[in-house]
């Protein structure tokens, strides 16, 4: 009974480590083949049980069969199954002193709790930090021309800006009113909080040369909320840093709501800037 449990403790512990390394490397590998890879792991190092040709065949053996017998496996795959492994080992020892006062079903519940826990915890802020590594890669810096003011401004390429004035089809951006509000020229600061969503068609807040260049747009969000804004057509838009490249009249938006910009953008550039 103790070796069943044994081998049934070393598969899920497996398991989980052969999940965790899956996420973390990006492979798609079907869970009945990381279970299997797990359990027969799992009953190699339950047989050859403190003993290093036993440790390190059952390694061997969750790599491959999970992913493969190819070198570069064994150093990708294994490299990050090794490091999990050695922290959950660490930190499970840590907090055995404790764990060894509680009944085995007990035991084992914290151990496989503490397991899931900590490797998902780590999941998360691999994610979260290369979610923030790849957002960095469209951040630009910009020069913004409109009415014959220039701005100079922290950009960001959101690959799911995809809005467009529909008339003419040209790309639409958002620029945050909070960081160009001192610059903008007083007739645009003032016709722009003297506008109403519900008349949008009501313009002579605006000065009359301002009119060719402006349009409604009715907009909807993630959420599937609809809101009119209006939009203005720039003289130009520079882009310097990893993207380089000059956009000339486009149109933009301007957003009070500039918290939600990813990385403290002040522009919301479209998709089609990357190209």
């Amino acid at each position: 009974m103790i070796g069943e449990l044994l081998v049934l403790y070393n598969t899920l512990f497996n398991y989980f480590l052969l999940k965790f390394t899956k996420e973390i490397t990006g492979l798609y590998v079907k869970k009945r083949r990381l279970l299997f890879s797990a359990f027969i792991s799992g009953l190699v190092s339950s047989i050859l049980y403190q003993s290093f040709i036993g440790a390190l065949a059952s390694f061997v053996l969750l790599i491959g069969l999970a992913f493969s017998f190819r070198i570069q496996t064994l150093l990708k795959q294994g490299t990050v199954l090794l490091v999990a492994t050695f922290f959950l080992g660490g930190l499970l020892t840590s907090l055995l002193p404790f764990l060894l006062r509680q009944s085995d079903l007990i035991f084992f519940i914290f151990c496989l709790s503490i397991a899931v826990l900590s490797l998902t915890f780590i999941h998360s802020k691999w994610r979260n930090m290369t979610k923030e590594r790849l957002q960095q890669s469209f951040v630009v810096d910009c020069e913004l021309e409109l009415f014959q003011k220039s701005y100079s401004l922290k950009g960001f390429i959101d690959t799911g800006n995809e809005c467009v004035e529909p008339i003419s089809g040209k790309p639409v951006h958002f620029l945050s009113y909070q960081a160009v509000e001192e610059k903008l020229p007083k007739e645009l600061k003032e016709g722009l909080l003297s506008w109403d969503e519900k008349n949008p068609y009501q313009l002579t807040m605006f000065p009359d040369f301002m009119y060719p260049k402006i349009r409604i747009l009715k907009l909807s969000t993630v959420q599937k909320e609809t809101s009119t804004a209006l939009a203005f057509r720039f003289e130009r838009l520079i882009l310097y840093g990893n993207i380089k490249k000059e956009i000339l009249e486009e149109y933009v938006v301007f957003t009070r709501h500039d918290a939600r910009f990813p990385q403290n953008a002040q522009m919301i550039l479209h998709v089609l800037a990357l190209n």
